[in-house]
C-alpha cells in the first residue's frame, strides 16, 4: 500500500500570468505558498485484475479506457499500470470549485503514489510538468501552471513561467519564526460558492490581449514581494494584496460579483489590511491578512461565512506511507517528521 499527502496552495502574487496565452509572450511569475490543507491518494494491488477507483464516486472497470474519471486514465496510462489496482482519494475539504489549487494536487498527488507503486522515485519538477502534461496539453484544461508546481514543491516558494514554456522554482528563503507570524495574521473563510475555475479561466484567457498592462502590474507584485515575507512587514503585503486584488478583478467579470464584493469591504471594514479571493475567482475561500487586535471583529463581521482555521506548509507532495519500502520510505519518513 502507498499513501501520498499532497497539499493545497495559496497564491499571494501574480495568478493569471502563469497561463501560456501570456507567459510566452511576456513570461510569468508568481508567488506562492502551500498549507496544513491535504489531499490524499492510497494505492494497493488487487487480487484481480480489476481496476476500483473511489472518489465522490465508485468505479470498477476491467479495462482502462473504461474510466470516467479522466485525470485517473491519463495517469494510469502515464505510469504503465493497466490493471489490479485500487485508487481511493480523500481531501481535507470539498475540492470542487475551492480555488486552492485541488485539482491540481490531487493530479500531482496520484502521480507521485503510483510512481511509488512502481518502485520509481519522481524528482518534485518530473511530477508538476507531468501533471501540467495530463491537465492543460491532454485533457485541455484551460489552466495556467502554478498549482502544479505549488503541489509538488511546496512552501513559500517564487515560480518563474519563461517565454519557452520552462519554469523556474526559486524558495523563499522563509525562517521558522516568520512562518509563525504569518501563521498568527493570516485569515480564510470560505464565500459558499462554488464553480468551475475553467469556466473563470476561460472568459479571462479571452481579456488577456487587452489587460497585458494589468497582467504586468499583477506580475510585478510576484517579482518585488519577497522581501517584504522575509522581514515580515504584515501591513505592507495585506495592502499589496488589497491593490492586487482591484487589479484582478479587471481580467473578468466572472472573478466577482456583488456577495463577493461585499464580503471583502465587510473584512477591510472590521479591520482587515487586505486579502483576496484564491484561485481563479467567482467564488472559493478569501484569504485576509489581519492585525491580531481585530481578528474577533474580523471574525464577527463575517460570522456567516465559515473560517477555515490555517498554517502554511513546509513541504511539497510525498509519500507517507510505502508499506513495500520501494521509494526510499525512511527519506519521506524523515521529511514528514520534522
Amino acid at each position: 500500500m502507498i499513501i501520498s499527502k499532497t497539499p493545497l496552495r495559496v497564491s499571494f502574487f501574480g495568478g493569471g500570468t502563469d497561463i501560456k496565452d501570456y507567459y510566452s509572450k511576456c513570461g510569468g511569475a508568481v508567488f506562492s505558498a502551500t498549507i496544513d490543507k491535504y489531499i490524499y491518494v492510497i494505492v494497493k494491488s488487487r487480487y484481480d485484475n480489476k481496476i476500483v477507483l473511489n472518489y465522490f464516486k465508485h468505479e470498477e472497470v476491467d479495462d482502462i479506457n473504461k474510466i470516467e474519471h479522466e485525470i485517473i486514465k491519463e495517469a494510469l496510462k502515464i505510469t504503465g499500470i493497466t490493471k489490479g489496482i485500487e485508487i481511493t482519494s480523500m481531501s481535507d475539504i470539498p475540492s470542487e470549485g475551492s480555488g486552492l489549487g485541488s485539482s491540481s494536487s490531487f493530479t500531482v498527488g496520484l502521480l507521485n503514489a503510483l510512481f511509488a507503486y512502481k518502485g520509481e522515485c519522481k524528482s518534485q519538477d518530473d511530477l508538476a510538468k507531468l501533471a501540467c502534461s495530463i491537465e492543460i496539453d491532454i485533457l485541455g484544461e484551460p489552466i495556467g501552471k502554478q498549482d502544479q508546481y505549488a503541489a509538488a514543491f511546496g512552501g513559500f516558494k517564487k515560480y518563474f513561467f519563461s517565454k519557452d514554456d520552462t519554469v523556474e522554482v526559486e524558495d523563499a528563503n522563509i525562517s521558522n519564526e516568520i512562518y509563525k507570524i504569518l501563521n498568527m495574521h493570516t485569515m480564510m473563510f470560505y464565500t459558499g460558492i462554488t464553480r468551475r475555475a475553467s469556466s473563470v479561466l476561460s472568459d479571462q484567457k479571452k481579456n488577456i490581449n487587452s489587460e497585458i498592462n494589468t497582467l504586468n502590474r499583477l506580475k510585478e507584485f510576484a517579482l518585488n514581494c519577497q522581501q517584504d515575507f522575509m522581514n515580515p512587514d504584515i501591513c505592507k503585503i495585506g495592502a499589496m494584496l488589497d491593490v492586487s486584488w482591484q487589479e484582478k478583478k479587471k481580467l473578468s467579470k466572472k472573478i466577482h460579483n456583488d456577495e463577493i464584493n461585499s464580503m471583502y469591504d465587510i473584512a477591510k471594514k472590521a479591520g482587515a489590511y487586505g486579502g483576496k479571493l484564491l484561485g481563479a475567482g467567482g467564488g472559493g475561500f478569501f484569504l485576509f491578512l489581519c492585525p491580531l487586535e481585530k481578528q474577533q471583529k474580523v471574525r464577527k463581521a463575517l460570522k456567516q461565512y465559515k473560517e477555515l482555521p490555517v498554517t502554511y506548509d513546509k513541504y511539497g507532495s510525498r509519500i507517507i506511507l510505502n508499506s513495500d519500502d520501494h521509494c526510499s520510505f525512511i527519506k519521506y519518513k524523515t521529511v514528514e517528521n520534522l
